[in-house]
């Protein structure tokens, strides 16, 4: 069966190439019937069906290659497309609140005053209905910051501070926040004094796990007050206070049994601790606000130097201004006057001045001057130093050096009055023919700044 199945496909893809090959008259083996003589015998290959054997394997070959390229890698691309557009539509329908709350819960590990406002509304949540209906505050007024912005404001302003820790995993902790926490006369301590906090915070914000390390809480849920003591030490001159530091005086752990009167216990505690340390951190307090306001006085008494130096600084900047100023115009005006007694010939430009005393002079200026000379020319009119002998005389070297870092400053502006009005202040290093309103003759008009 083997046999005619291979036959087939030597038939169906192979063709024959053998060629008629003519046969040779000159030797006898060529023959029909002829013995084989003393020649070697030559045995040929069978050509036809070796080749047929090989076009069979390189026609499977193809055909597999085909296959695996039109059917199986598409099929293959197709179902893990599929895969994956099913893992995408089971993430979204089935785990959405999963993804959702661990989003969340990065957010609030990376930012512990969201973990305190997590913290509170987790308190909010587990109130009841009958404590959500009373009249006045269900809960303590909660401090929303971190433990570090607490205690900073109780150790600066000498507050009390407590502090309620809890447990997520602890089923006790309830007890705690439905007897003590929740209390009306709890709550009324903070409503009465407002010079109490309260801050609290579970095992998962790391500031409360440091701050239960460091007050070696064994049991949760945890309740402490804080506040600011000192201690009296005997010294050659007396009894001295030592320096004020945060300490505990309270604390309460673990969960309130039934039988325990919640009222007698915040007597007993709480309130009587408070009136036990209120005296002394009010002194503290007392201390503290005059230390503030004398740093205050102090810096406000820096400030007034600084500014009083600032004021004598800048008088004498002003004055020693002035007294340049004073001897650059009347250098300056040795060159203007030698100009208006012997005018240059050349190109010039005749500008006329109007000046605020509603006087009106005429000028030939170089056109190759700088527009500055034409300011210079008012303020010198201003000064009255034209047309005036100075008594003073500075050679050129000394006024190099004198007017080295001078800069002469004018409070006053010149405009042309044609529009569009051009503010020569902008332009006093260009020279006066490249100025079209001044060039080669123009009107100005002198303004105020």
């Amino acid at each position: 069966m083997s046999d005619r199945i291979s036959s087939f496909f030597r038939r169906a893809f192979t063709e024959s190439n053998q060629q008629y090959s003519p046969v040779d008259n000159q030797s006898s083996l060529n023959l029909p019937g002829a013995f084989p003589g003393d020649e070697a015998e030559l045995v040929v290959p069978n050509q036809r069906a070796q080749f047929n054997s090989e076009s069979l394997n390189e026609t499977a070959r193809n055909i597999k290659k085909w296959i695996n390229i039109i059917f199986i890698r598409p099929l293959i691309i197709v179902l893990v497309i599929c895969f994956r557009l099913l893992a995408k539509l089971l993430s979204i329908v089935y785990f959405k609140d999963q993804v959702a709350t661990a989003s969340d819960d990065y957010l609030v590990h990376n930012d512990s005053i969201n973990k305190v406002n997590k913290f509170i509304r987790d308190l909010e949540d587990s109130l009841t209905p009958e404590q959500l209906s009373r009249g006045t505050s269900s809960m303590p007024p909660f401090y929303e910051g971190s433990y570090t912005q607490a205690l900073y404001i109780a150790t600066n302003r000498a507050k009390f501070l407590f502090v309620y820790l809890t447990n997520p995993h602890n089923e006790s902790s309830s007890s705690l926040f439905k007897k003590i926490i929740t209390n009306p006369k709890f709550i009324d301590i903070f409503n009465k004094n407002k010079d109490v906090l309260i801050w609290g915070g579970d095992l998962t914000n790391p500031e409360a796990y440091q701050l239960a390390n460091s007050l070696n809480v064994t049991k949760f849920p945890f309740l402490g007050l804080l506040c600011l003591t000192r201690s009296v030490t005997m010294s050659q001159q007396g009894p001295i206070k030592t320096s004020p530091k945060i300490s505990l005086v309270l604390k309460i752990q673990g969960g309130i049994k039934d039988d325990v009167d919640e009222n007698a216990l915040m007597r007993s505690k709480f309130q009587k601790k408070i009136v036990k340390y209120e005296g002394e951190l009010g002194l503290i307090r007392n201390e503290l606000r005059d230390r503030y306001m004398g740093q205050l006085l102090q810096k406000q008494q820096e400030l007034n130097y600084e500014n009083s130096l600032a004021i004598d600084r800048a008088k004498k900047l002003k004055k020693a201004y002035e007294q340049t100023k004073k001897k650059y115009l009347e250098y300056k005006s040795t060159y203007i006057n030698e100009l208006m007694k012997n005018p240059q010939s050349g190109d010039q430009s005749k500008i006329a001045i109007k000046m605020k005393s509603g006087a009106r002079p005429t000028f030939n200026f170089p056109a190759g001057n700088p527009v500055s000379d034409i300011f210079l020319y008012v303020e010198l009119y201003n000064q009255g130093l034209l047309n005036t002998e100075t008594s003073g005389s500075i050679t050129e070297t000394e006024a190099q050096q004198l007017f080295a870092n001078f800069e002469m400053k004018y409070e006053f502006k010149l405009v042309s009055p044609l529009p569009p009005r051009t503010n020569l202040n902008e332009m006093m290093e260009r020279s006066i023919r490249e100025i079209d309103v001044i060039y080669p003759n123009g009107l100005l008009i002198v303004e105020d700044m």
